[in-house]
């Protein structure tokens, strides 16, 4: 038997070095697994999450003395942790399985919660139980979480045959080792905003209500609040979403409508009532009453009520406009910015591209 100085010493020594080792031995253990699984078909055939969890530590410590790993270093740790295996303080193996023929589960929380804080290193072990016979694959960890989907909590999605390339930090552009350290509901902002920008990328009105910050647990009406708090509402509207002076009715309030059941759990059945009702209004342009698009006069009388809200925004609005403003911005003064983003949309939209919109809004201002 070939001597290994310690995979201790040499994580002390030279990490990189321990981490090629870990991989060796993780390469060695799948081969392991397979050519059980080819002499014994019907050796994993069936096996339970927790029983195959017991056989994966029992085939690593099989293993380990042909690596600086010692058999002693192999441990199945009880209850809930994360991962499920250690192999000394600074490596782990999570252990997942589907009784079907494919590559692919849903897989941990995203939040990791229970994650032992010395692991530094985790691959997945993965056992595709269905097929014939039962085929087993171990990765690093994050090469194989393709995506993220909800059953009672956001959860990892699992596809070993995806390129490493393709797994769920490269599309958000947050290294896993970034993203695992950050507090929980900093994780779920990080991925909030990776699918609000992904669905206007996609040109798609959608929101991930599994990911919503509402603290309320009912549904609601937004027609039941008080005219104060729909006031309220609909100011913030008029920050957060141009869709709001766009000449296509049918995509105008969506957003608004997803942000009000995602944030507030409020429902609008009737969105458009509340900034189109009456169909035009009257405004003084250049001394002479004009006939305008009713959304003008809306917001027109909101003004000073959006300046002082941009002077001094709280927490969710400064969120939301991180969120929802994919344009170039003054964090140092948001209301100027506002008003060149208004602009620029009423000038798209052929109802509105002649109205000196700049000009009004600090005529209101100024009484």
């Amino acid at each position: 038997m070939t001597s290994y100085e310690n995979i201790v010493t040499i994580h002390k020594r030279d990490i990189h070095s321990a981490n090629k080792a870990f991989s060796e031995f993780m390469k060695l253990s799948e081969a392991e697994f397979n050519s059980r699984s080819r002499k014994t078909p019907n050796l994993y055939k069936g096996i339970s999450p927790a029983k195959l969890e017991e056989v994966t530590r029992d085939l690593l410590k099989d293993v380990a003395p042909q690596t600086p790993f010692r058999p002693e270093d192999i441990t199945l740790v009880s209850g809930h942790s994360f991962p499920d295996i250690t192999a000394t303080d600074f490596y782990g193996i999570e252990v997942k399985s589907t009784k079907e023929d494919k590559w692919t589960s849903i897989g941990s929380s995203i939040v990791e919660s229970t994650r032992n804080s010395t692991v530094e290193n985790i691959y997945m072990l993965f056992g595709k139980l269905g097929g014939r016979p039962p085929e087993f694959r171990l990765r690093p960890y994050q090469d194989c979480l393709s995506d993220i989907a909800v059953t009672h909590s956001p959860r990892y999605l699992i596809n070993m045959d995806m390129p490493s390339k393709d797994n769920i930090f490269v599309k958000m552009n947050k290294p896993y080792e970034n993203f695992r350290q950050l507090e929980e509901q900093d994780k779920i902002s990080e991925v909030r905003k990776y699918y609000i920008q992904k669905a206007k990328a996609e040109g798609k009105k959608e929101m991930p209500w599994w990911m919503g910050e509402t603290a309320n647990i009912n549904l609601s009406f937004y027609n039941d609040l008080p005219i104060t708090a729909r006031n309220e509402m609909m100011v913030r509207c008029y920050i957060i979403f141009y869709s709001m002076y766009d000449s296509d009715p049918q995509a105008r309030y969506k957003s608004i409508a997803l942000w009000l059941c995602n944030h507030y759990s409020l429902l609008c059945p009737n969105m458009r009532d509340f900034f189109t009702a009456g169909g035009i209004c009257l405004v003084k342009i250049n001394g002479k009453v004009t006939q305008c698009p009713h959304i003008v006069g809306e917001l027109l009388d909101k003004i000073p009520y959006i300046k002082k809200l941009l002077d001094n925004p709280d927490e969710d609005l400064i969120k939301d406009i991180r969120y929802f403003w994919d344009f170039q911005y003054n964090p140092s003064n948001l209301f100027e910015s506002w008003i060149k983003m208004v602009e620029s949309h009423f000038l798209k939209n052929k109802k509105l591209n002649k109205i000196p919109i700049r000009r009004l809004i600090y005529e209101a201002l100024n009484g």
